[in-house]
């Protein structure tokens, strides 16, 4: 790594990191799982194009690798990045010694997204999910075009909290909740509070400038509230959607739903950050026990994929 990117890096507060509360198993058991239509829907773009190659892939903010373990059974090479500390080293556990892939298939590099030290012009497809909120998001889209071949992929996505259907009293309560959690990370410091005002925008505070890109198409997933279904602050980034972009709007998606338990709601809140304590809102939680009565309740979770071409 260079010294100018060094620089950088350490002058820049990575977020999500262990610092800031991150427990990786907890994530793993309580966050969605990124199931075959999410990799269909990537594989698709990326293969309508003429000359597509599968060559190197590139998972930016990767954190454990759930993302590079999938794109490594389509892509000869996967380069995997994350400027926090230790998280190159749980991917690689769960990529070589868990999954039993091959260490020579991967590149790992402790970077952040807006410099990376990965040639120019080498990479066919890059993937940076759940992690743009925590970057200077023009800086990265730039650096995403500098590293893309002509005709290359990006694709950058985001999750919200779910939504709970058919019981309205229980979504009162469970948006309270949330709201005090937004609270709590937006008066945290600057980090946080422009990352609830990128993701409270669904992304669309992104933009991806048409000079250098092409074919670039929107999806919002299970977003029944329009983009107000991503809004977890009261500050929301404003929209840089072009108008030559493509919006797409796809509704009650099953591999974003499922039924859960008051139990799962407070384990699943356990993995945002910064944490807040059960005990802060104990009287919201027993409100939503109450209301919920020992049953599960249907959820739906909101997720935007935008797709872009970099231009030849």
């Amino acid at each position: 790594m260079s010294t100018k990117t060094q620089s950088a890096v350490e002058a820049k507060e990575p977020g999500f990191s262990v610092r800031h509360g991150v427990d990786w198993s907890e994530y793993v058991l309580y966050r969605p799982i990124y199931r075959e239509s999410f990799f269909r829907r990537i594989y698709e773009y990326h293969a309508q194009k003429s000359g597509t190659s599968w060559l190197k892939a590139h998972d930016v903010g990767a954190g454990h690798g759930i993302v590079s373990s999938t794109l490594a059974n389509r892509f000869d090479h996967v380069v995997v990045s994350d400027p926090n500390d230790g998280y190159t080293e749980v991917a690689r556990r769960l990529l070589v010694e868990k999954c039993g892939l091959a260490e020579s298939k991967f590149l790992f590099l402790q970077e952040g997204a807006e410099e990376s030290s990965v040639e120019a012009g080498s990479v066919d497809l890059i993937t940076a999910c759940e992690c743009m909120q925590w970057t200077n998001t023009a800086d990265a889209i730039d650096e995403f075009a500098r590293q893309l071949k002509p005709g290359g992929t990006l694709v950058i996505t985001l999750y919200v909290r779910p939504l709970i259907l058919g019981n309205e009293r229980a979504q009162s309560i469970w948006q309270e909740i949330f709201e005090a959690l937004s609270r709590k990370a937006t008066t945290t410091g600057p980090l946080f509070e422009r990352a609830y005002e990128i993701c409270s925008s669904g992304y669309d505070s992104i933009a991806i400038p048409a000079e250098r890109w092409e074919a670039i198409k929107r999806v919002y997933i299970n977003a029944s509230q329009g983009i107000s279904s991503f809004k977890i602050s009261d500050n929301v980034g404003e929209d840089r959607v072009g108008s030559n972009e493509e919006r797409i709007w796809v509704h009650s998606d099953p591999d974003w739903s499922d039924e859960q338990g008051v139990d799962w709601f407070k384990k699943y809140t356990a993995t945002w950050v910064p944490p807040l304590p059960e005990l802060e809102v104990q009287g919201l939680w027993d409100e939503l026990e109450s209301v919920m009565d020992g049953a599960k309740v249907r959820i739906e979770t909101p997720m935007v994929m935008a797709f872009a071409t970099k231009r030849g």
